[in-house]
């Protein structure tokens, strides 16, 4: 029998990761705990100005939504939830499913969010 385990052991590069990330045909982007917008991918279905890395989530979204993003993050803050999703339809009128995913240490700390946004058609 062949042991995979340590296939595991090495830990990936920063740039590994991001180079996976861009790779994939979502739209990806990560929040930080502190609610800071630190990387989204170049496959865009909602369009965002490079002006959002590294700035809060509540100044990439439009200001009716604020509060259900908030709920959110707090929800998966006090471990309420681990993810929530919806179906939407983009600019371009296609519809489309964005999901956000609670990131945590094996521990269990929050580290942020995960949203990926992908087509349904």
């Amino acid at each position: 029998m062949t042991d995979f385990s340590t296939l595991f052991e090495a830990q990936p590069t920063y740039e590994a990761l991001k180079d996976a990330f861009d790779a994939i045909e979502a739209d990806l982007t990560y929040i930080d705990d502190t609610d800071i917008v630190r990387y989204y991918s170049p496959f865009r279905i909602f369009d965002r100005p490079a002006s959002c890395l590294n700035e809060n989530v509540f100044e990439c979204h439009p200001e009716r939504v604020h509060k259900s993003v908030e709920d959110m993050i707090w929800a998966f803050r006090a471990g309420e939830k681990e993810t929530v999703s919806y179906e939407h339809v983009s600019h371009d009128r296609r519809p489309v499913r964005v999901c956000y995913h609670a990131m945590r240490d094996q521990g269990g700390r929050y580290l942020g969010c995960l949203e990926v946004v992908t087509y349904r058609d």
